[in-house]
């Protein structure tokens, strides 16, 4: 009988070395063995909402430049004040468990009944350029819109953007832009008459820009919108961001 041992032994090893190879994997590859962890992902894992709460809206977005995305949830509150019930805005940012509460704040987002004949002013949160962007609408005949936007800097949360729309068909509308971190205000003014015709009303625009430099630009927490006031100097002009 021909000795078939040392032909099989090499044909083991050769099998073996390939086998080992293969579960090595390419270079930098992670295994479930590998102890390095990736950036944390948490969006499947689910935020209890306090009892009595609801979720008025839900964002999600990096604020912070990790390129780690952070969440925003609104709550409307069981909490009433003289304008309806009380808004909640939350920030949560993703661990290896899910999500952790950053930052809490009662404010920014404005009451239930603070819309007037409207309803409810609230009309959504976004994230943009690493911004917190909170819209509001509201009013009767005249209506009026508000988008504030909020950054995270100097280790704190800061308004760094107004924007304000108001007027009512027939009449004026007015635009008011207000870039907080510069200080640059532009400001618009289109009277419309109809007399003539509602459907094409005759316009007339005015446009100015102003420079307003604050020492210190507001805090988001305890920011009400609506109830800061801007007069221009040498004119009849005044708005409420």
């Amino acid at each position: 009988m021909k000795n078939y041992t040392y032909p099989l032994l090499f044909l083991c090893l050769i099998i073996t070395a390939c086998t080992d190879k293969k579960n090595q994997g390419a270079p930098g590859d992670v295994t479930e063995n590998d102890s390095t962890t990736a950036a944390p992902v948490a969006q499947d894992v689910p935020i209890r909402t306090p009892d009595g709460y609801e979720v008025m809206g839900d964002t999600l977005g990096d604020l912070d430049k990790d390129n780690i995305e952070e969440r925003v949830i609104v709550y409307n509150t069981n909490r009433q004040t003289d304008m309806g019930s009380e808004r909640e805005l939350h920030i949560y940012k993703q661990n290896d468990k899910g999500w952790e509460r950053w930052h809490q704040s009662t404010g920014p987002v404005m009451p239930s009944e603070n819309g007037g004949v409207m309803g409810d002013p609230f009309q959504g949160i976004s994230i943009e350029n690493g911004s917190l962007v909170i819209n509001h609408f509201g009013g009767s005949r005249q209506k009026w819109a508000y988008t504030h936007r909020y950054r995270y800097q100097n280790e704190t949360w800061q308004l760094i953007g107004a924007t304000v729309n108001n007027g009512a068909p027939c009449d004026y509308f007015e635009d008011f832009d207000f870039n907080l971190s510069t200080g640059k205000i532009i400001y618009k003014k289109t009277i419309e008459d109809c007399e003539t015709s509602e459907d094409n009303p005759v316009t007339k625009t005015q446009e100015k820009t102003f420079t307003h430099k604050l020492k210190t630009l507001p805090s988001m927490d305890g920011f009400h919108p609506g109830e800061n006031e801007i007069s221009f100097p040498k004119t009849d002009i005044t708005f409420y961001y």
